[in-house]
């Protein structure tokens, strides 16, 4: 019962995790839909996919549940449910705390599928969409891998706490829905399959440069020099397009504060998939932690060793505020600060994922190379994704998939009979395989999850489509259609959750200073209602040190084209006139 409360705390954790990444303009829906989400699964859960995916099948192939028993947790109160690894059945637990704890892990898996959303789909067609997913996806992954009778589970995969049913699941379903996006973008299939196969083309190229660099200087190295050895030349750079760009993350601290609650409620995702009080409980937890203290180092080493650390920052406060250089060096510190401490969470997060499989398996001095090697495989990874990915912004893809396949493959490679004991009633499964083996076995679990998961949710998609299609008036190519010039944003946007620096704006940047009305105006936009006359700003108080400080805001908001100034409430006791800024 405790456990499922831990992971509840994690739905809100992504709330803040996925408002913090994105941008202010669709961060009020990344805020509140993982919730949304969970009440959607949780009921459903309750009335039909508890039965689904941990009830006896009526069906020769085993493929679904099927005691109607089940539906809607009827009759479910007071059975045993047997618990742990192995043949000794004599460790129980009530099936009513069994299928609530369960649920807890559908409803989270659902919510890590949210942050895929951003900018590409509104919250109704997204709760159509998972409410679909969640039956035709998500019951059946679980029920291979945690059921009794669930054909991954008895060949042999180790999974303990969701690496394939709820990271690798959840990824790959966000990869879905980007290669869904790129495809509707261009239109076709064919073409987006001819600038993919490009992509690919131009990274060989560049893995293929970077392994000749290496051979190259190797080379030089035994000959002294006296071999004279050709250079090569590198593939071209993969650039972005301005609009697969997504802006700096809005609001850091959310960031961590979410990344705080989540590692919190990790221990009941983790020390609960014990299902008892019991000494293998605290090794997954212990393991846990320790993974993420090691994934979250590795994450801020790692950007320390990519980027260097900046110049020591200059105060501005006694000095000239004007001063460019100064204030340039200022901005670069502040941008540092921000930018490691944000690898830092990613990084804790990775070693969270990559550790999730293997808590119960593994002894806890492996739990480090979890995390440094999930920190390290992440971050490759996602370098990889801004350019194959370009509609997954926030890199889910990169993060849950690609840390679960680590966890996965690490799991087979340290599982250790003496900690799945710990509890007093399990044993290794199929104690006859050799690592090569577990391997192998671990392998064919991603793949099977991966590829069901990816092809699945594609066809989940292309039926909303048709169904769009057919009862709609729009044409096939306009049903639908998700692309870069038809981004999505919120009515209601986020305000600005920046400190304020000297003369810098709340994002950090310097904004023009107000001048007299007399000088050449700069180009504008046409005047607002609720535009504020330069007159009236002269007697105001100077700003607050913080937006967030609870005092009151100048209207800066109002300045027009100025970066990052939508968002700020108009103050309605002034008149309305005009304001220009100096070009």
């Amino acid at each position: 019962m405790i456990s499922s409360a831990l992971v509840f705390i994690m739905i809100p954790s992504l709330s803040l995790i996925y408002s913090g990444l994105g941008n202010r303009s669709f961060a009020l829906t990344l805020f509140r839909l993982p919730l949304i989400t969970a009440a959607f699964v949780g009921l459903q859960w309750a009335l039909w996919g508890y039965l689904v995916t941990f009830t006896d099948s009526m069906l020769p192939s085993n493929w679904w549940g099927g005691e109607n028993r089940a539906g809607g947790l009827r009759d479910v109160a007071g059975r045993p449910v047997v618990v742990g690894d192995g043949p000794d059945e004599s460790a129980v637990i009530p099936e009513l705390v069994f299928a609530l704890y369960e649920g807890m892990f559908a409803a989270f898996t659902a919510a890590v599928v949210c942050g895929g959303t951003m900018h590409r789909t509104r919250p109704r067609r997204f709760i159509i969409f998972i409410s679909l997913w969640s039956l035709l996806v998500y019951d059946p992954v679980a029920r291979w891998t945690w059921s009794s009778k669930g054909w991954l589970r008895e060949l042999g995969s180790l999974d303990f706490a969701g690496g394939t049913p709820v990271h690798i699941v959840s990824g790959t379903t966000v990869a879905a829905f980007a290669v869904f996006c790129s495809i509707e973008s261009r239109g076709n299939l064919l073409d987006f399959l001819i600038d993919a196969s490009h992509k690919i083309w131009r990274r060989v190229q560049h893995l293929a440069y970077g392994v000749w660099s290496i051979l190259r200087i190797v080379i030089l190295l035994f000959t002294c020099g006296h071999l004279r050895v050709p250079e090569g030349e590198d593939a071209p750079n993969e650039e972005l397009s301005e609009q697969g760009v997504e802006s700096f993350p809005y609001n850091i601290n959310f960031v961590v504060l979410g990344t705080a609650f989540l590692w919190f409620g990790w221990a009941g995702f983790n020390g609960g998939s014990a299902l008892g009080g019991n000494l293998r409980a605290v090794s997954a937890w212990t393991a846990t932690h320790v993974s993420a203290c090691a994934g979250g180092v590795t994450g801020m080493l790692w950007i320390w060793l990519m980027k260097g650390v900046p110049e020591t920052d200059v105060e501005l406060e006694g000095g000239d505020p004007r001063d460019e250089a100064a204030r340039n060096r200022a901005m670069a510190r502040q941008a540092f600060d921000r930018i490691s401490v944000f690898f830092f969470c990613d990084g804790a997060i990775a070693g969270l994922v990559a550790i999730t499989p293997a808590a119960g398996y593994v002894p806890v001095w492996s739990a480090p190379v979890f995390g440094v090697v999930g920190a390290l495989c992440v971050n490759f990874l996602k370098k990889e994704a801004e350019i194959f990915l370009r509609h997954d912004p926030l890199q889910i893809f990169a993060v849950h998939a690609g840390g679960g396949v680590v966890g996965m493959v690490l799991t087979a490679l340290f599982v250790d009979s003496t900690t799945i004991g710990l509890d007093g009633h399990s044993t290794i499964p199929h104690p006859e395989y050799s690592t090569a083996q577990r391997v192998g076995y671990q392998l064919a679990d991603v793949s099977a999850g991966m590829g069901y998961t990816f092809f699945m949710t594609l066809g989940i998609l292309y039926l909303m489509k048709l169904v769009a299609f057919m009862f709609g008036k729009s044409s096939w190519s306009q049903t639908g259609v998700y692309s870069d010039s038809n981004r999505l944003e919120d009515n209601f946007q986020a305000v600005v959750q920046q400190q304020w620096r000297g003369d810098l704006d709340p994002e950090g940047r310097p904004f023009g200073r107000l001048v007299a009305p007399s000088l050449p105006p700069a180009p504008s936009r046409p005047l607002r209602d609720d535009d504020i006359h330069l007159e009236h700003l002269k007697n105001l108080p100077s700003p607050p040190r913080s937006a967030t400080s609870g005092a009151q805001v100048p209207p800066w908001g109002m300045m027009p084209e100025l970066p990052g100034s939508q968002g700020m409430p108009p103050w309605p006791s002034l008149p309305s006139q005009g304001l220009q800024p100096r070009t």
